[in-house]
């Protein structure tokens, strides 16, 4: 039993690996006991200092989590999902209507639902079931990371690199909430590949082991449908590195994978039989077989910028030499098959709506590679301690810096939707990310580095793709209200409980409203998953439903401004669907409005006629939005509303100047120009200020004035690069000239 003790202790032998001494061979097949607890071979104060950078990597996780902590809209459609299933009505979007599979994780609506029947609702699970999804995640890299410093005990701090690289990183920290289901994807994902890893070590080295990684990637795949392709790339990937090894026994082989296959496939069958398609309706809205490679590669070059990719390549390069050396070259062979071959899918159909969500699984593969890096460099002293530790402080910095500005840089004064590559009229746009911002990426070389960056986030965010967490987060803000604003209508009796809504984002409203919704891009409808997209592309947003679609399905109320079917007096949305009202007339359907309340309106499209709906709503009074007389009770009731609000918030800018825009409409030139002076200086950098501030004075007869103010918005706007609006001031400021020109009478 001696000898049997030594291999389990680890003591020097052909068997353990090479020792820290230059001379020393290196092992050419796996250790004997993958499992071999490191804590026997270091010291007690080395125990505790372990224990003690554990404790810190997961804390700073924490701390670094609880920065970004936030749900999305996206994820009140799971919990839609997931409470009409605890409640008795299936796993349907609509009670009582077709089922449509208006989800992609099975498996976190399957648990969601379980809590919910407890009474547990899923928004409040969610964030129970991600932090400790990001817990096990943290857990599965430290064990596998300090599992390798088995073999090298003398640098066993290496071992805790991958956890504190993983507490750095801003998408991790991200998606440790969300009410998504990405991190609970990613931790069995990552848990299955990591213990596929020591499968392989058991089946090269003659030993059997429980086949636990299938399970895992069972899971994962019904968690999301990602985790068929990473699942069948990892187990492509162990029958090479068998084959080669001649180690490959086709049948143990085969039995191994018997849960995946039995779990999988049976879900591939209850989902055709229970909503006849083979795959999740989102697939069908959002990708449908079609490629956008130009995307994929602008959301692919963002990710790799902003995380400074290029930067951790030289350690990758070690890492793989590590292994090769050990001869344990399978690790990043599996690693590199999940990785490149899903990069490669996501680029392919365009990156994703969210802000690197597929690519945040590669984190934890890519740390535990940099630190075997970091192991082949110090390994007989081949490079000094300092310039390894210099190296990865500019790893570090590289991972931590531009996805920090992102976060600081972020304007939260109000939502602006596809930020910032939608709102490039914007001087909140102009100013996100720009280099001179960064004590790091303000000098030359780098500075190259932070424009191409930017302008990849511009590029990507044009088409709704790899939206930040702040937007989803402020968006989510405007939504919740919404619904709840809704759901009281019904409540009051001013709604009946069966009204039929149309909307383009059909989380939170329908969640908290409670009202049947017809999703117009398609997510939890099949027909119009399945229609032709629209000429321009957007990621998840380029099926639309028509209005005739809408009518024929006996839709009530088609918000008209795509995502809002309530609005309040002072909110941007209102005003919007006013000024369209007035400027459109009826050239397509009128906008009508309704009072609720409190300053709320319904604004929709009445698709069955308002004859129908003064009859459906008999509480509820429609009137077009263009018309004078409702045009005037909004300005009214807006100023107003304003003035109160203002006086709760009198540093609100923002709501300053648009409350000073209804007055200028609303003809109260003095008024407005008061308002606009006392802007002059917090938001002197706005072109729209001194735009609307120039008609102010024209109206009060101050043309000189007018003309100082247009050529301030001029200039910002030439700032900005807004050749549209520089040209438009050029042709108002003739017209002012010519005007100062004319005699009198």
């Amino acid at each position: 039993m001696k000898p049997r003790r030594l291999a389990r202790d680890h003591a020097p032998n052909r068997r353990s690996g090479p020792g820290p001494g230059p001379s020393a061979e290196p092992a050419r097949c796996p250790p004997s006991e993958p499992t071999v607890s490191i804590w026997r071979q270091v010291s007690s104060r080395g125990r505790l200092l372990l224990v003690a950078g554990l404790g810190v990597s997961l804390a700073l996780l924490a701390g670094h989590a609880v920065i970004y902590w936030f749900l999305t809209d996206d994820s009140y459609i799971s919990f839609r999902y997931a409470r009409n299933l605890a409640h008795g009505f299936g796993l349907v979007f609509n009670p009582g209507h077709e089922p449509v599979e208006g989800y992609s994780n099975f498996l976190y609506v399957l648990v969601l639902a379980a809590f919910d029947a407890m009474h547990i609702i899923p928004e409040r699970m969610a964030h129970v079931l991600s932090g400790a999804a990001t817990i096990a995640l943290w857990g599965s890299v430290a064990w596998f990371g300090l599992r390798r410093a088995v073999a090298d005990v003398t640098h066993a701090w290496v071992g805790l690199l991958p956890v504190f690289l993983l507490a750095a990183t801003r998408s991790v920290a991200v998606w440790s909430s969300s009410g998504l289901e990405t991190r609970w994807f990613e931790a069995l994902l990552v848990g299955g590949a990591l213990r596929w890893i020591v499968e392989l070590e058991a089946s090269l080295a003659g030993r059997r082991s429980r086949p636990i990684a299938a399970w895992l990637f069972a899971l994962a795949t019904l968690t999301r449908p990602d985790g068929l392709l990473l699942s069948a790339c990892a187990f492509g990937a162990g029958f090479l590195v068998l084959l080669r090894a001649r180690r490959l026994n086709v049948a143990r082989f085969a039995v191994m994978l018997v849960p995946f296959t039995v779990i999988v496939g049976g879900h591939f069958l209850w989902r055709h039989a229970y909503y006849g398609y083979w795959l999740p309706n989102t697939y069908y809205a959002k990708v449908g077989g079609r490629t956008w490679w130009s995307s994929g590669r602008e959301y692919l070059e963002a990710f790799s910028l902003e995380y400074g990719v290029l930067l951790w390549l030289p350690l990758l390069a070690f890492g793989v030499r590590y292994h090769v050396r050990r001869g344990t070259g399978y690790q990043p062979f599996v690693f590199a098959a999940l990785v490149l071959v899903h990069a490669l899918y996501i680029t392919a159909i365009g990156g994703d709506h969210f802000e690197y969500r597929p690519f945040d699984l590669y984190f934890p593969f890519a740390y535990l590679q940099l630190a075997d890096g970091v192991r082949e460099l110090l390994a007989g002293r081949r490079v000094a301690f300092p310039v390894v530790a210099a190296y990865l402080a500019l790893v570090g910095i590289g991972i931590w810096e531009l996805p920090w500005q992102s976060h600081r840089q972020f304007p939260t004064a109000r939502y602006l939707p596809g930020f910032p590559g939608c709102q490039m009229d914007q001087v909140e746009a102009h100013r996100f990310l720009d280099p001179r911002s960064s004590w790091v990426y303000r000098w030359p070389l780098l500075r190259s580095v932070a424009l191409a960056h930017r302008q990849a986030i511009r590029q990507i965010s044009g088409h709704f793709a790899g939206l930040r967490q702040e937007e989803h987060r402020m968006f989510l803000a405007t939504v919740v209200r919404d619904g709840k604003v809704l759901r009281q209508a019904v409540e009051r009796g001013l709604l009946p409980a069966d009204t039929y809504v149309a909307m383009a984002c059909v989380g939170a409203i329908p969640y908290y409203s409670d009202l049947r919704t017809l999703d117009t891009l398609g997510l939890t409808d099949a027909e119009v998953a399945h229609s032709a997209p629209v000429a321009q592309r957007a990621m998840a947003h380029d099926k639309e439903a028509t209005l005739e679609y809408g009518r024929a399905r006996g839709v009530d109320l088609w918000a008209v401004e795509g995502v809002h079917p309530v609005a309040h007096v002072t909110s941007t949305i209102m005003l919007s669907a006013v000024r369209t009202a007035v400027t459109e007339g009826d050239r397509f359907l009128p906008y009508y409005a309704a009072s609720i309340g409190d300053g709320n309106y319904l604004i929709a499209y009445l698709l069955q006629g308002v004859a129908q709906a003064r009859a459906r709503f008999p509480r509820l009074r429609w009137r077009t939005m263009g018309e004078p007389a409702f045009v005037n009770q909004f300005l009214a009731e807006g100023i107003q509303a304003y003035r109160d609000k203002l006086a709760r918030e009198r540093n609100n800018h923002q709501a300053r100047l648009e409350m000073a825009y209804l007055l200028l409409i609303d003809k109260q030139f003095t008024a407005a120009e008061a308002e606009y002076e006392r802007l002059s200086q917090p938001m002197a950098g706005n072109p729209d200020l001194w735009e609307n501030w120039a008609t102010c004075r024209e109206k009060l007869g101050d043309l000189s004035g007018a003309e100082q103010a247009l050529d301030r918005a001029r200039t910002l706007a030439a700032d900005l690069g807004d050749r549209v609006r520089v040209d438009r001031f050029d042709v108002e400021r003739q017209r002012l000239e010519t005007m100062t020109r004319r005699p009198p009478g």
